[in-house]
């Protein structure tokens, strides 16, 4: 299965790493990184098993929605895709995601 990623998701995850170095240290990033690519992998072994985006974005059919284990503040949306994922953003479950996104137009 492959993980594809949005130009954004991809900000998201560097701008998550570069706040986490700030903020707590490069071992709390570091394990951050490591949570991140085990629960994408877990991700794409099953994609239709986690929580659909309610209410739907029309920009993004079938989005659906986890939180990342031990960073439950940290949310990955993503959609499934033929051949795996695609992580549309990785953003703070406290920030105003729906804007971020690009609202549900």
């Amino acid at each position: 299965m492959s993980i594809e990623y949005t130009i954004d998701a991809e900000s998201d995850i560097d701008f998550a790493i570069d706040e986490l170095v700030d903020g707590y240290g490069v071992s709390l990033a570091s394990a951050f990184r490591i949570r991140l690519e085990a629960m994408l992998e877990k991700i794409a072994s099953m994609p239709y098993g986690f929580s659909l985006v309610d209410p739907p974005f029309p920009r993004y059919p079938g989005l659906r929605v986890v939180a990342i284990k031990k960073f439950a503040a940290r949310l990955i949306f993503y959609t499934p895709t033929e051949t795996g994922i695609l992580v549309v953003r990785v953003l703070l479950a406290s920030s105003d995601w729906a804007s971020a996104m690009g609202s549900m137009d």
